[in-house]
């Protein structure tokens, strides 16, 4: 019989706990302490891994510390590229395009190479990537903020009031039902809100798992506002049948 998601959601915290305490294991030693078969476990540390969690070499596995960022992101990174590379998919050529600070945002861009868009971003990062040499890159002006690098204040809010677009990628740094689209940062929200507001066409949100049922600080925008979010198959899927219920139209990514 096949597990359900919170069974299986269940274990894997329980296996996150063995390897905080213990650090490494075998994958022996976590079968017989979560009295589960060794194929079951290594299909959820090849999960975990995946996810940016755990370690894996030679029938064992270590739990990867939150100050190793250049391993967890590589993990991440993963799944992000493969969100934002679906995104690009939705960018057509001549379309005019809203781009905010959002990673996975910045990194659909990577993706358009062969197409001719006008992109408008408050990101300044957007000005040191490759782009196909006959489209148009704009940035907003605003104070710039580090470390983000994200253009924010009167100017930027004036440059977008004055413009619209045929689509728009966000990244944000948490999805919810209760909240909506929501950032850390209050000095973006206000031009998030705004990117959403000035969107004639599709409004696509890009968030990996981490972000899909959390909240942050501040409210950018509401999900009746958005026609796609692009996640992968890690999130939660009793939040996305919540937010699909909203209107939102989920496409998940496997990697």
């Amino acid at each position: 019989m096949k597990s359900s998601h919170k069974t299986i959601e269940k274990r894997r915290k329980k296996l996150i706990a063995l390897l905080k305490e213990k650090h490494t294991l075998l994958v022996t030693e976590i079968s017989s302490h979560l009295q589960v078969s060794e194929i079951t476990v290594r299909r959820d540390l090849i999960a975990l891994e995946k996810m940016g969690l755990v370690k894996r070499q030679h029938g064992k596995a270590q739990l990867i510390e939150k100050n190793s960022d250049k391993e967890v992101n590589e993990e991440i990174e993963g799944l992000k590229n493969a969100i934002a590379k679906k995104a690009a998919e939705f960018v057509h050529e001549g379309n005019t395009l809203f781009v905010n600070t959002g990673t996975t945002a910045l990194a659909a861009l990577k993706y358009l190479e062969n197409k001719r868009v006008t992109i408008v971003s408050n990101n300044v990062k957007v000005a040191g990537l490759e782009h196909n040499p006959n489209s148009t890159v704009i940035l907003s002006g605003g104070e710039i903020r580090y470390p983000k690098e994200a253009l924010v204040g009167d100017i930027a809010i004036d440059s977008f009031s004055k413009m619209s677009s045929d689509i728009s990628i966000l990244g944000c740094s948490g999805l919810s039902v209760e909240n909506g689209i929501t950032t850390s940062v209050l000095h973006e929200s206000k031009i998030n809100s705004l990117i959403i507001e000035r969107t004639k066409g599709l409004v696509i949100v890009v968030a990996d798992y981490r972000k899909i049922g959390f909240s942050s600080n501040f409210t950018s925008g509401h999900l009746k506002d958005v026609n796609y979010l692009i996640t992968d198959t890690f999130a939660d899927p009793e939040v996305l049948r919540s937010i699909e219920k909203q209107g939102v139209q989920v496409i998940q990514i496997e990697v």
